[in-house]
This record gives C-alpha cells, sequence and structure tokens, in this order.
C-alpha cells in the first residue's frame, strides 16, 4: 500500500487570505484609535474663507494702508502676514524654550487712525494653544510699542504666533511663523 502525498497548496493560500484578512483589521483597528485632529487653524471652516477671501484680503490690505506692523524679537523684527500670503519661503521668527520676551511695533501711516487692540496667541498643531491674551501698547506720537508678556514654550519645533487685530469692527488675524531651537 503506497502512501499519498499531501499537498500543501490549499494551506498556504489559505494562511497568506488569513494573513492578508488580519492585517486589515489591524489597519481599521490603528486607524480608528488616532484618528486626525484638526490644527489649531483660525478659520472655522475652508468654506467661510472660500466665500470671504475677498472681504478678507481687502481688510488685510486697508490694514497695511493705515498701520506697519513688527513683531520683534532681540534684534529680529519680522513683519506678521495675513495667513493666504504664507509660504515655506517666510522667514521664521526664532524663540527658545525659556523666557520669550517679545515686542510688537506698530506705526501708523495715517496719524489720525486709532492704534488697534491685538491679542495674541502661541499655536502648535495637536497640543494646547498658548493665549496670550490682550497685550497692552503704550504710544509715543506715531509709534505705539506692545509688550508681550514672558512665555515659556515645552517644546522644541515648529510653531505659529497668531495675532488676531482688532481694526475697524473686524477682526484681522496675522500669522508669524516661528521655531524653537
Amino acid at each position: 500500500m503506497e502512501t499519498e502525498e499531501k499537498n500543501y497548496w490549499p494551506l498556504g493560500i489559505l494562511s497568506i487570505l488569513l494573513i492578508g484578512l488580519s492585517l486589515v483589521v489591524a489597519l481599521v483597528v490603528v486607524a480608528i484609535k488616532y484618528t486626525p485632529q484638526s490644527d489649531n487653524s483660525y478659520l472655522h471652516q475652508h468654506t467661510y474663507t472660500d466665500s470671504h477671501i475677498n472681504g478678507m484680503l481687502s481688510t488685510y490690505n486697508a490694514f497695511r494702508q493705515a498701520y506697519s506692523l513688527e513683531l520683534v524679537n532681540g534684534n529680529q523684527k519680522l513683519e506678521p502676514l495675513f495667513p493666504f500670503y504664507i509660504n515655506q519661503n517666510t522667514p521664521l521668527l526664532w524663540l527658545s524654550n525659556r523666557h520669550n520676551n517679545l515686542s510688537l511695533q506698530v506705526q501708523r501711516k495715517d496719524p489720525k487712525a486709532l492704534v488697534p487692540t491685538f491679542s495674541v496667541a502661541v499655536l502648535r498643531t495637536k497640543q494646547k494653544t498658548l493665549d496670550l491674551g490682550k497685550i497692552p501698547c503704550t504710544t509715543q506720537e506715531k509709534e505705539s510699542t506692545c509688550l508681550l508678556p514672558p512665555f515659556n514654550l515645552p517644546l522644541k519645533g515648529h510653531y505659529q504666533i497668531m495675532l488676531k487685530v482688532d481694526f475697524e469692527g473686524e477682526e484681522l488675524p496675522l500669522i508669524q511663523p516661528a521655531y524653537v531651537r
């Protein structure tokens, strides 16, 4: 009596199908466990931006005609931009983990213009926003200096400093990319 050889091909095919199925299940579990989180964006919805971009840009241009604005950190002076104009070539503001002392210099191009009010927040993706609140300004003729309260940042990496300017009854967001080294 001869023994027949066993054919293991069906077991191999089934094992590959089961491994593939288990990988798909694992991928779905990981995708559900780590859902994407929205970043700390200044806009409520992208559709709002799409439908109001012309008004936002005209407000920004009117602000730039009335004021000149610089964010100062030591010897570095940068102009915060409207987010529409930010790209990869936008210069970074260099910060440290401890004792960041920034100031905001506002020059009025129109002497009749009132000094706008500013509120500041430091944003980092997937982390709690560091809200510095409204900042007080001291005015001398055409120039105002607004001192931000000293603040510390917990991690190294990319941040965004968001200035909310109350200009002509509208809230104008300006962003300055920053990097903590």
